[in-house]
């Protein structure tokens, strides 16, 4: 018996399978590189403190990054608890000062537009904190349910109003679930009416 050998057994796999297997490499490699080399993590929103940026559910993506700016979602060890995390905004970072007057953000002097925050604050905080080297000022943005920065000196074990850089996890990327949610979360260049 005589076996016929046909095209495509003379030339190895099929031209639809090799480049299968070349997005299947070129897909792994990528999330090596996510997940090893740039800190990817996933978490679960627990709470409404983010809302409407994020909600109850969105699970989330993180990568670390070189540097944190203002208006950076980020996800953070939780001060009170070590062995949990939080999701809050960075309102203010080393040598800016930061109050709360008159239901907004006062960034080093003047007003901050806030066009994220779900509601105006129905609280203030008159004393002006003035962010250490290396550490962050947070803020959820549904501020008046949100455990953070504003709140921790009086309401909470924590007694600081900041938190170490070293503390943040990564930068929230996108939503990635649930389908209907699925988008990325930006940056927001949070500056004051003077642009600083």
């Amino acid at each position: 018996m005589a076996f016929v050998l046909t095209r495509n057994s003379e030339a190895g796999l099929s031209r639809p399978r090799q480049i299968a297997y070349i997005i299947i490499i070129i897909v792994f490699s990528i999330l090596i590189y996510l997940f090893a080399g740039r800190g990817m993590r996933s978490f679960l929103v627990p709470s409404r403190s983010m809302e409407p940026t994020l909600l109850p559910n969105d699970y989330l993506l993180t990568c670390t990054e070189k540097t944190y700016s203002r208006g950076d979602v980020v996800v953070l060890i939780d001060p009170e608890d070590p062995k949990s995390y939080i999701v809050k905004r960075i309102v203010a970072v080393g040598g800016d000062t930061v109050s709360i007057d008159s239901n907004a953000l006062i960034l080093n002097g003047q007003f901050a537009s806030e066009p994220y925050v779900l509601e105006p604050m129905q609280y203030s905080m008159p004393n002006s904190v003035k962010v250490p080297e290396g550490e962050v000022f947070i803020l959820g943005d549904n501020r008046n349910v949100s455990e953070d920065s504003s709140r921790w000196d009086k309401n909470s074990n924590w007694k600081q109003q900041t938190l170490p850089i070293d503390t943040i996890v990564g930068r929230v990327r996108c939503i990635f679930l649930p389908p209907s949610r699925m988008q990325t979360v930006q940056r927001y260049p949070l500056v004051n009416a003077e642009g600083k």
